[in-house]
C-alpha cells in the first residue's frame, strides 16, 4: 500500500528554506514513511510521547551531524 502525504504550508515554507541536499534528505525519508506508513519504526522514525495530540511521530533525518525532526501523524481512521 501507497500512503498519501499532506503536508501544512508551515512545512511547505520550511522545504522551500532548505538547501538543496537537504530537500534529499527529507525527501528520502518521505519516501520510506510513503511506502511503509504506519509500519516504519526506528531509526527512521519515533512515536512522540506526552504530547497533547493522538498519534504523534517524528520522521529522523540527520544531515551533515544535525538532526531534523519532521511530526506526522496518521488519520487512525485509515490505519
Amino acid at each position: 500500500m501507497v500512503w498519501e502525504i499532506e503536508y501544512t504550508d508551515e512545512f511547505g515554507k520550511w522545504w522551500d528554506a532548505l538547501s538543496m541536499e537537504e530537500q534529499e534528505k527529507v525527501d528520502a525519508k518521505v519516501g520510506l514513511l510513503i511506502a511503509r506508513g504506519p509500519a516504519l519504526g526506528r531509526p527512521h522514525a519515533d512515536t512522540i510521547k506526552g504530547s497533547r495530540h493522538q498519534h504523534m511521530k517524528e520522521l529522523v533525518i540527520q544531515y551533515s551531524g544535525r538532526p531534523y525532526r519532521v511530526f506526522y501523524a496518521f488519520d487512525p481512521r485509515r490505519c
